[in-house]
Formats: C-alpha cells, sequence, structure tokens
C-alpha cells in the first residue's frame, strides 16, 4: 500500500536536550561519542527517561501484573481514531464537557490549549482531566486516550493514570495536535520496542481520510 505522504501529520514532540520533561526528571542528554572529520562516522549516545517526549504509558507503569510496553497489542496503537477539540477549556475539562461530543472511535485524541502551550518549561496548570471526565471516557469504551501534555493531571499525581491503566487503556502523552482538525482519522503509534518496562517514547502520526 502506497501512503500520500501529503496526508500525513506528525503530532510527535521534538524529542533532545531541550524537550520538557516531569520536573523531577534528568533532562534528555544526547552525547556526540563519535563526529566526523575527527572520527570515521557521527555516533550519538542516547540517553533520557521512558517517558520523555511523545511515549506511552503502559499498564505495567502502576501495575506489576499487567502489559508492559512491549505488550500493548497493535489494534490500540494502529486504526481509526477521533480528535475531539477541546480548547475552549481554561482549566480542567469535567464529564459535562464532554457530553457534548459523540465519541465514535475507541482510540481518543483529546486537543486542548496544552498544543499551543510553546513548552519551553514545565507549566504547573496545564490543563488537566477531572475524575468524572476520566470515569465518562472509560464508560464509552475507550481504549486509547492521547493526550497533548506530559500528564492529564497535576502535581505529579497518578490517580487517573490508575483508573485507566487498571482497566488496561493504553495512553499516549505528550501530542502535539495544534495543527490537528477535530475528525476522524487514522492513528499510527509506533513505540520503541524497549522490552519489559513501564513506557517507551514513541513516533506519532496521523494520516488523514479521502
Amino acid at each position: 500500500m502506497e501512503i500520500d505522504t501529503g496526508k500525513v501529520i506528525d503530532i510527535s514532540m521534538e524529542l533532545n536536550e531541550r524537550t520538557v520533561v516531569w520536573k523531577e526528571d534528568q533532562p534528555p542528554e544526547l552525547k556526540p561519542v563519535a563526529r566526523i572529520p575527527q572520527a570515521p562516522c557521527n555516533f550519538t549516545w542516547l540517553s533520557f527517561g521512558s517517558h520523555a517526549g511523545t511515549h506511552i504509558d503502559a499498564p505495567y507503569y502502576l501495575f506489576n501484573d499487567k502489559w508492559t510496553s512491549d505488550q500493548v497489542p497493535m489494534e490500540r496503537l494502529i486504526g481509526k481514531c477521533q480528535v475531539l477539540d477541546l480548547t475552549n477549556i481554561e482549566s480542567t475539562i469535567t464529564e459535562k464537557d464532554l457530553e457534548h461530543y459523540t465519541i465514535t472511535q475507541p482510540r481518543l485524541l483529546l486537543k486542548t490549549r496544552n498544543s499551543y502551550d510553546p513548552m519551553s518549561i514545565y507549566n504547573p496548570e496545564h490543563i488537566a482531566l477531572s475524575k468524572g471526565a476520566a470515569r465518562y471516557i472509560i464508560d464509552k469504551g475507550v481504549t486509547t486516550l492521547g493526550y497533548d501534555y506530559q500528564s492529564f493531571e497535576r502535581e505529579g499525581k497518578s490517580d487517573l493514570h490508575r483508573m485507566f491503566l487498571e482497566k488496561q487503556i493504553t495512553l499516549i502523552d505528550n501530542l502535539r495536535l495544534r495543527e490537528v482538525e477535530a475528525k476522524e482519522y487514522t492513528l499510527i503509534c509506533l513505540p520503541v520496542k524497549v522490552t519489559g518496562i513501564d513506557g517507551a517514547p514513541a513516533r506519532v502520526i496521523l494520516l488523514e481520510e479521502d
């Protein structure tokens, strides 16, 4: 199958030394081990956390007996998805906010004002989700949830993560949705196949429908 690259939207963050991470994490390091012409090739040593940049959260993040990042089924990461535009929300997304929309796909991406954040520093007041909104999403049968910040919770909390991951819902964090319209797409999310861990950096794209 040939893909029309003009219909591909890259919704991944750039991953480098300037990438904003959780305030207690070490920033990514891209160490130049070898460089031409002093060396016969260019070689870089990468060092960063499993939740740096655009990444998936596997259920193993909070549950020892659930999927690690390499065990998340491909059908969670590839297939039809829906983008909801919630950029009218100024602080916290509630259940009532979500009730205005019809959720049509099990893979759901939430576009908020976070996508317009220049991401030069960590913003503790980023747009977040309420528990009621999380329960609503779960009740609607969503199996993959994408968000446009490091977390949909503030202050390093994991209450909502626990709600989602207990149900084996796949989470994709740090999406960049500024240029994305609210409609259906084909989602392709490919995490690095590191085995036995809690999360993994991913390249994520959307394919526009004809």
